[in-house]
């Protein structure tokens, strides 16, 4: 009887070879971190073959079902020959399709390029098959023929409207050779045929940097922008070259680009996502601002507002912003975590315990339990906020110490030290040498005055952490202000400062040490410099007194005034005001 391989079960087995071989799949034409993804669905890229009409004999039955069975048991290079025997015996280009496929897959280039050959003869016109034979090519280091290959598929790409996706998958291809010169040489040429057409140049800028020449690939996609100048993909790309070149070109660019086209809001979200990494927070938030405007419903823009707000102090912005991302996204308890801290930082309590109490969500609850029990405590609900959290079930070591730590906090602010003492000890038996309750505390011991079991600790930090900034700051502090090993302290915060340099406190610390050391004219300095960066109380305490000792007692008063209304129950700054009479 005679059967018709078109005629046969065809999806069946095909199916399975699909499952079997589908991570081998010719060039691999998905979007890559290089290249991005062509615009152009397969059935537009690819052309239906006309498929033979051919006896389905025992022989060719055997093979084909053997290449699958084989496949499945890892017998790939059996797979591939029967496959290949198939293939040859049938001249279906869906078989031959396939046993390319298989071939490459196996490694075996031999039979991938007689396969891939035969592929192109019965499919002529089919842009896959013209590219999967272009990469058997240059895997077989044969650029010029892959080339004649690739510049027949951009050329049946140009007839079908869809040059542009073509030459996408065209850098796929060459992007995933091992000779990232030879590939860059071939797109080259090959874009230098088509000069009018900007995804060609975007896909040689990916190559471009593949190849490590990054002033190439930024003349590529210059010529990409200059056909096309409010393409945003290919700006996104020029910005990404030029952050490895330095913040400074890229921001230029960004302010350039979104200075001629204003409302090209996926770039406008790169460059406040960018301003966010180099810690521009004011600036990001203007950019974030500007998404709003153009986009009033993109509620990831929204929230960025809210959280930069909250960022830079600005907390009535903070709140409106987060509310109204809350009516875009009902559901977001991270918004209501965030509004708890607006109201925290207001010294709303009641306003941050409402926000806290509304959290349910597995993400956030754990986190808004413990920011509800410093909240209770603010209120005067100290018992209450410890039984919170001694109510709540921890995953691990880091959530328990999370915990201790926080009933620190309150017991620290109710001034309750030696229940502090207490806990924190008790937790060091299962934590043991735990980095951050060694720490807290270290600090702890400096308020009881045993000042032998803070460097203890301290030090045991700084065994295991020997650049741990903020225990070389503490240390050193506490040794420059309550013991004379000057020295000893000043080398200790050095340390600290050379790894935070722009840390407001480490300077605050190494003022105070120049101050005990008796160099008011460098302690001055450092102090104000670490005012400017962060207007705090105790910093504001430490520059009066050197100001005052020195002499300029006009000016000590206006810093401590200023530092009194703005933070009126501080009692560092209360302390040295009283000592001077003030």
């Amino acid at each position: 009887m005679f059967f018709s391989l078109k005629n046969f079960l065809f999806t069946l087995w095909f199916g399975l070879l699909l499952a079997l071989f589908g991570c081998a799949s010719g060039p691999q034409i998905q979007p890559t971190e290089e290249v991005d993804q062509a615009h152009a669905s397969e059935d537009d890229i690819l052309t239906v073959d006309p498929l033979p009409n051919v006896e389905l004999t025992p022989n060719v039955l055997y093979d084909i079902l053997l290449g699958e069975i084989a496949g499945q048991q890892g017998q790939l290079d059996e797979a591939v020959d029967s496959l290949h025997r198939a293939a040859r015996a049938t001249r279906d280009p869906r078989l031959a399709a396939r046993a390319t496929r298989a071939a490459i897959y196996s490694k075996k280039l031999d039979h991938a390029l007689d396969t891939a050959n035969l592929w192109v003869e019965l499919s002529p016109d089919n842009i896959e098959a013209r590219e999967t034979l272009a990469k058997v090519l240059l895997d077989l280091e044969k650029p010029v023929e892959a080339q004649l290959h690739f510049e027949k598929a951009l050329l049946l790409a140009k007839q079908r409207n869809m040059l542009g996706a073509v030459f996408l998958r065209t850098a796929s291809v060459l992007s995933s050779q091992s000779n990232r010169k030879t590939a860059f040489e071939v797109m080259e040429t090959l874009v230098s045929s088509h000069p009018e057409n900007p995804e060609a140049y975007l896909a040689l800028a990916h190559l471009g940097v593949r190849a490590g020449d990054h002033d190439k690939a930024l003349a590529a996609v210059g010529k990409a922008l200059t056909i096309k100048p409010d393409w945003q993909d290919a700006a996104l790309y020029k910005a990404r070259i030029l952050i490895g070149k330095g913040a400074d070109q890229a921001n230029a660019f960004y302010d350039t680009f979104l200075g001629r086209f204003p409302r090209a809001t996926k770039v406008r979200l790169n460059y406040a996502r960018f301003l966010v990494d180099q810690k521009k927070w004011d600036e990001a938030r203007k950019q974030f601002k500007r998404v709003i405007k153009e986009s009033p419903s993109d509620a990831d823009a929204v929230l960025a507002v809210g959280l930069l707000s909250l960022q830079v102090g600005s907390y009535a912005d903070a709140e409106t912003y987060l509310l109204r991302h809350l009516q875009l996204e009902p559901d977001n308890d991270q918004a209501r975590l965030y509004l708890g801290q607006v109201a925290e930082e207001q010294k709303n309590h009641v306003a941050a315990e409402k926000w806290y109490r509304q959290i349910s969500s597995d993400n956030y609850y754990f986190e808004a339990q413990t920011r509800l029990a410093v909240v209770m405590a603010r209120r005067g609900k100290l018992e209450a906020a410890r039984k919170l959290l001694h109510s709540q079930q921890t995953n691990n070591d880091q959530q328990q110490a999370q915990l201790v730590l926080v009933e620190d906090q309150i017991l620290r602010e109710a001034k309750q030290y030696a229940e502090s003492m207490k806990i924190l000890t008790a937790a060091l038996v299962s934590l043991e040498e735990h980095t951050e309750i060694l720490y807290a505390r270290a600090l702890i011991a400096e308020k009881l005055d045993d000042l032998e079991m803070m460097e203890r600790d301290l030090r045991v930090i700084l065994k295991k952490e020997p650049k741990n900034a903020h225990a070389l700051n503490a240390l050193g502090y506490s040794l420059a202000d309550r013991t004379d090993r000057l020295e000893e302290a000043e080398a200790l915060v050095a340390q600290a400062l050379a790894l935070r340099p722009d840390d407001a406190f480490v300077l605050d610390s190494m003022g105070w040490v120049q101050y005990r050391m008796g160099n008011y004219d460098e302690a001055e300095r450092l102090l104000r410099r670490a005012l400017s960066i962060r207007n705090d109380a105790e910093i504001a305490a430490h520059l009066g007194e050197v100001l005052w000792v020195a002499g300029q007692q006009s000016q000590a008063r206006t810093i401590w005034r200023r530092a009194l209304e703005e933070t009126p129950d501080n009692e560092m700054l209360e302390a040295v005001m009283k000592k001077f009479g003030q």
